[in-house]
């Protein structure tokens, strides 16, 4: 279950990466309209919070890992990246968003909507964009 709000927003958002074991190649998986996470865009206005404090997440980020692997048709296994782990200051609260690693040699398939991109191309996002992307360094 992905834990919806009353408005049809997720309480959550993700990132999936992939560092090549030999080359150390990054690679985001990315929405084609914009943005950086998965699976709905970040609310308007959404900034880093500030402070230890967390959001009441009722999901935790394993199972919404899951769905968010099998709502994207990734059968590689994902694995969630533990020291990572933003908190955002959205409009009625804070949004966590994780970042998931696939593991292996090879990119798997994007999924309709998305695609990998390299680090370098998101020169000219929006700075929240790339600052969400550095961590995955």
């Amino acid at each position: 279950m992905m834990a919806a709000r009353a408005d049809g927003r997720l309480g959550w958002r993700g990132m999936i990466c992939h560092k090549h074991p030999v080359s150390a190649r990054l690679h985001f998986l990315v929405p084609q309209r914009g943005g950086v996470v998965l699976p709905q865009p970040l609310p308007a206005l959404a900034v880093f919070a500030e402070g230890p404090e967390r959001s009441d997440l009722l999901v935790h980020p394993a199972s919404a890992l899951r769905s968010l692997q099998r709502e994207l048709g990734i059968e590689k296994p994902l694995e969630l990246v533990a020291d990572y782990r933003v908190d955002l200051e959205v409009a009625g609260g804070v949004l966590p968003v994780f970042l998931a690693a696939l593991d292996g040699h090879d990119l798997c398939r994007a999924a309709i909507g998305t695609h990998w991109i390299e680090l370098t191309q998101s020169i000219g996002m929006p700075w929240l964009d790339r600052e969400l992307l550095r961590p995955g360094l």
